[in-house]
């Protein structure tokens, strides 16, 4: 009722504004009020649920429904075994070369097996960008430790989601340095992801990580 009223109190102050006949004003207010008998028998008769709009009577009233819709959130959670793939690139504070792509690679070498954790570093003078595989938790939690790493900053996640299968589960990490690369190949690479300050930019899509990824393995 309440709300009912408010609504005709805002129509008839619109209407007034816009010098809206009378009986229009009061053809509104009717059917307002025609209307509210059956708003009322529908909030008696249905209940609102987290399995959707059901008759009252088909509500179970042995469990609170916050606690219903709790343990059905809970049921979305990730399940055990389901793998997620993590994609980010960020920006070396100093000048990266292979000497720093090795010790990253020797972190990764001695935490990433036990984890289950499996992925490639691609590296440029300037950027790093990194894939990495495995379970939701582990994974949520490597890259807050790699996002506190001071070696680098300007951290951008690029996609994180899940996967049907392992795309590198030969390494627990793998290195690529883009530092020493043939003409041909940093031409085709520059072509088609073009240059940030001299280096070949690392990409900004999961797709085009794959592509860079695939012709740069292909040539392994």
């Amino acid at each position: 009722m309440l709300i009912a009223w408010l609504v005709a109190q805002i129509l008839q102050l619109v209407f007034e504004s816009f010098g809206t006949p009378d009986w229009a004003i009061k053809t509104v207010l009717v059917l307002l009020v025609a209307g509210l008998p059956f708003a009322l028998f529908f909030a008696w008769v249905y209940e609102i649920t987290p399995e959707g709009i059901k008759r009252d009577k088909e509500v179970n009233r042995s469990q609170p429904i916050t606690l219903k819709t709790i343990e059905r959130l809970k049921n979305k959670l990730p399940a055990a075994g389901q793998l997620y793939s993590l994609i980010y690139k960020s920006r070396c504070k100093g000048v990266a070369n292979w000497d720093l792509v090795n010790s990253v690679l020797a972190t990764s070498s001695r935490n990433n097996p036990k984890d289950e954790i499996t992925g490639v570093l691609v590296a440029t003078e300037t950027h790093f960008l990194q894939v990495l595989e495995g379970e939701y938790e582990v994974l949520n939690a490597t890259f807050e430790r790699i996002a506190r790493d001071t070696r680098h900053d300007t951290v951008q996640l690029i996609s994180f989601g899940q996967m049907e299968e392992r795309q590198f589960a030969d390494w627990a990490m793998h290195g690529i340095g883009l530092f020493n690369l043939n003409q041909e190949m940093e031409a085709k690479l520059s072509s088609m992801f073009g240059e940030d300050n001299g280096n070949i930019r690392l990409p900004s899509t999961s797709q085009e990580v794959m592509d860079l990824l695939n012709m740069l393995l292909s040539e392994e």
